[in-house]
Formats: C-alpha cells, structure tokens, sequence
C-alpha cells in the first residue's frame, strides 16, 4: 500500500523494477528459437522441428493450470501463512499434472490426442512419442520455479529472478552440445531431453534463492494482510489458471488447423520457429504483467504515469518487430540464425507482416490482466481467454480451408485476430475504474 513517503514512479523506476522480469522471459524466449536451431541442423530436420513443436504443445497444455502461480505468488505471498497455503495448493497440482503427463505418454492416448484429434501426420506422430515421455518433469519443475519467482517479485528482489533462467539456458546448451557429439538420438528427442533438464534446474535454483531471500523477508516483516484460506484461493486461482489453459490449449489448435491446411508438414516444420520468434517480443510483454501489480499495489495513485509507459512499451516492441518483417534481418534470423531451409524459410515473410502487431496487443492485454488481478477480479480473465480460444478456433478453421494459403499464414492470422478480440473484450469489462481498489 503506498503512503505519503513513497516515491511517485517514473518511467526510470518503471524501468529498474520491471527489467528484469524482462530479462527473465526474454532468456525464456530464446530457449525455444536455440532448440529449433539445433534441430535444423541435424537429421531430418523437417521431420523433427514438426515433432519438436507437437510435443511443446501438448505439454504446455498439460502444464497450463500451474503457469500463473507467478501472478497467483506475486498478489498473494504478502503473509507466510498464505505462502504455505500456496505451498501445499503447488503440491497437489504437481503430482496430478505429472501423473496426466505420464498417463498420456505412456498410454494408447497419445495415439488418440495426438493422430486422432489432431491429425498429425504419423511420422510426426512417432517421432514425438519418446521426446513427450521425457517432458514428464515439467510441469511441476515449472510450477514450482514460478511459485518462488512470484514470492521475490512480491518482495521487491526482482534482480534474482532471471538468474534461475540464465543458468537454465546454460545446463541447456551443455546437454545440447554434449548430445550432438556424443549421444545417437534424433534432434527431437535431445531438445526434449535438454529442455528438461534445464527446467528442473531452474527449479532448484529458484527454490535456493527463495529460501535464502524470499522466506526470510517473509519472516521478518509480518503481513496484515488476511489470510486467504482454501476458498479464497480457489475463487481467486481457479478462474486466473483457466486463463491458460484456454490460451495454451491454442497450440494443439494451431496444429490442428495447420495440419488440414496447405502446404501442411511444411508449415508444422516452419510454425514453431516463427512462433518462437514472436514470443521473443511476447515475452517482454508478458511480463509486464507480474511487474504491473506489484507496482499498482504499491503505487495505486501512479496509474496514469503507468498507463502511459504501456503505451510506450507496445509501440516499441511492435516497431522493433516490423522493422524485422521489412528488413533483410527477417532472412537473416530465420535462415542463417534458425537453420530453415529455403522451402521454409518462404514460408516466414507473410507471417511476421501479420503477425507484428501482436506484441503491441500482448502488452496491452497484460496491462489490463494485471489490474483485473490486483483487484481480484479474475472471472474477467477467464471469459477474456474464452473470446480468445474460440475467436482462434474459428479463424483456425476457416483458414484451413482455403486453397492455396499455407498453414503458417492462416495461422497468423488467426492469432492476430484472437488477441485483437481478447483485447476488446478485457477493456470493456474495464480494468480499471472500480477494480482500482485492491480486494480485500
């Protein structure tokens, strides 16, 4: 809560608080994009970075609920009472969402997810079999990491954060470089493997880093703030981790579109790199999301000077990424960088055209998410992410359709225009106005 004493923000105090949350996704976002690189330089790469993507798919639909412990700690670790509640809540989820990991990797439903529903082609379908059974890890690795990220934010040590992911990035290029030479394994399966490791890492890491400056800050400032208990969790938790689930169920949609459209294995080999480069500006967008609650709950009456600096913030990453699209930076990246080849390489230019006002939208989007959270309004988050899904499913769909549109085209599209609507509606649930006041 901000008193008369606190400090009125400016953007250079926006800046030194959020930078590296900024740093912590934008480290995130280059993992993807490195993976993909290594596939496109080993075997069959096109039959891999296909493989690679479905199995980054389904896995992030396994992992969805425990992704916004993030947020959940960042609005609700103020007591050590409610760290323990989010605790043991983190526990649960973690041992049900690796067991549905399993249950699904090791079990006649891969076949059914993965060649029924989506229709993936079955080479694609073999070759992610094995590198989806060793994503297990995952989802609890992640969550947990997340959890303790959220306490340090809550705590003002947003300095730490990223550690845990740059030494993730390291552990993983080192199971990379030592596969490449050593092991005989295709290039979906090391990058599973890799991936994995690192993530479980990154957990360790941040867990250390918690204990030793998050726990103790907990300790030795005790909270007003009321115990949440196990309704109060659930009513707030419930409605945010819908949130993405909804989004990430996106990805099996994607592929699900792709995959009946033109030019379709193609287009599964071309789509995660071009989505991996987007999320590099995405990333820096997403988190502006955890950095704008813990700045409007301690600095409530500093909401314009916030608002603007969104403004600022969407424009730059947009402008950044077009610049991209328009220049020969686009070829270099995704040829010299990401290893396509030239088949897939002329499936990129249309895409980042339509797709470069994405990042704008995303900040935006967590602008207004991080106002909705602060004031407990999550509901309004879930039926955001609904406009979202089916928006997508519906523009997925049609551009499956159409003859003569690559799949990674209509996908673009279909992305673009369900972040658009996703937008629209969040701002007229407004965000702001009565959600000002935090929920007690």
């Amino acid at each position: 809560m901000a008193t008369s004493a606190t400090p009125v923000l400016t953007y250079r105090r926006i800046v030194a608080f959020w930078a590296p949350l900024g740093v912590m996704w934008l480290l995130m976002a280059a993992e993807q994009p490195g993976l993909s690189a290594v596939i496109a330089r080993m075997a069959d790469p096109e039959l891999h970075l296909a493989s690679f993507g479905v199995v980054l798919a389904i896995a992030l639909v396994i992992e969805s609920p425990i992704i916004q412990m993030l947020s959940a700690a960042t609005a609700l670790s103020g007591s050590l009472e409610n760290y323990r509640l989010l605790m043991r809540f983190m526990l649960i989820m973690a041992v049900a969402l690796t067991a549905i990991h399993l249950l699904v990797a090791l079990t006649p439903a891969y076949d059914l997810i993965v060649g029924g529903m989506l229709g993936v082609p079955d080479d694609v379908l073999e070759a992610s079999r094995w590198p989806f059974a060793i994503l297990a890890p995952f989802s609890a690795a992640v969550g947990y990491r997340r959890l303790w990220q959220g306490v340090l934010i809550r705590h003002g040590k947003t300095w730490i954060v990223p550690v845990s992911i740059a030494i993730r990035l390291v552990v993983v290029a080192i199971v990379l470089i030592v596969g490449m030479r050593r092991w005989e394994m295709d290039g979906s399966t090391l990058a599973s493997l890799a991936f994995s490791i690192g993530v479980v890492v990154a957990a360790i890491v941040a867990g250390i880093f918690n204990r030793t400056a998050g726990i103790p800050e907990l300790e030795k400032s005790p909270s007003a703030e009321k115990p949440i208990g196990w309704h109060g969790l659930l009513s707030f938790y419930v409605p945010l981790s819908m949130t993405s689930v909804m989004f990430l169920l996106s990805r099996p949609v994607m592929t699900f579109g792709i995959a009946r459209a033109y030019l379709a294995e193609p287009s599964l080999a071309a789509w995660p790199v071009i989505n991996g480069f987007l999320f590099i500006f995405n990333s820096l967008a997403l988190s502006y999301q955890e950095a704008g609650i813990a700045l409007l709950d301690r600095h409530p009456e500093s909401e314009p000077v916030l608002r603007r600096f969104t403004t600022l913030l969407a424009s730059i990453l947009s402008g950044l990424m077009l610049v991209v699209a328009i220049t020969p930076a686009g070829p270099f990246w995704f040829q010299t960088i990401s290893g396509l080849s030239d088949e897939l390489l002329a499936l990129t230019p249309v895409p980042l055209l339509i797709l470069f006002l994405t990042p704008a939208l995303v900040t935006y989007k967590a602008w207004y998410r991080a106002a909705f959270v602060r004031s407990g309004r999550t509901n309004a988050l879930a039926w955001g992410v609904v406009v979202n899904t089916v928006t997508l499913f519906v523009f997925v769909l049609i551009g499956s359709s159409l003859a003569g549109v690559p799949g990674a085209v209509s996908a673009s599209a279909a992305m673009l225009l369900s972040q658009l609507f996703e937008n629209g509606y969040l701002l007229l649930r407004r965000p702001f106005g009565r959600a000002a006041k935090r929920l007690e």
